[in-house]
C-alpha cells in the first residue's frame, strides 16, 4: 500500500504533501528509500524489530530523521514497518 497526496498510481488520497509506504521485513529482506531534498522521513515499527540506517528499533519505537539522504531497512524480525515521507 502507497499513499500519495493526490491518489496517484491507483493508491489512496491523504490529502497531505506526505506519501506513506507500508513494508514486512524478516531475515535477508533489505529496502534502500532515497529521500528527496528537503523532506524528512518518520518511520514506525507497528510490529517485530528492524534496523533502520543502522538503528535498531522494535514494535512501538519509531525514528525521524531528517537532513539524510537515503533510508535502509533491514536485518527485520517478522517486522511491519510504516515509513512516511513528509515535506
Amino acid at each position: 500500500m502507497v499513499g500519495f497526496p493526490a491518489g496517484d498510481d491507483g493508491s489512496i488520497s491523504i490529502g497531505a504533501d506526505a506519501r506513506i509506504f507500508a513494508g514486512l521485513f524478516d531475515g535477508d529482506e533489505r529496502a534502500e528509500f532515497d529521500v528527496p531534498a528537503s523532506r524528512r522521513v518518520y518511520v514506525h515499527v507497528a510490529r517485530g524489530a528492524v534496523s533502520v540506517n543502522g538503528e535498531a528499533l522494535s514494535a512501538g519505537d519509531a525514528a525521524k530523521l531528517e537532513g539524510v539522504s537515503k533510508v535502509t531497512l533491514e536485518k527485520g524480525e517478522n517486522a511491519e514497518v510504516l515509513l512516511f515521507d513528509l515535506a
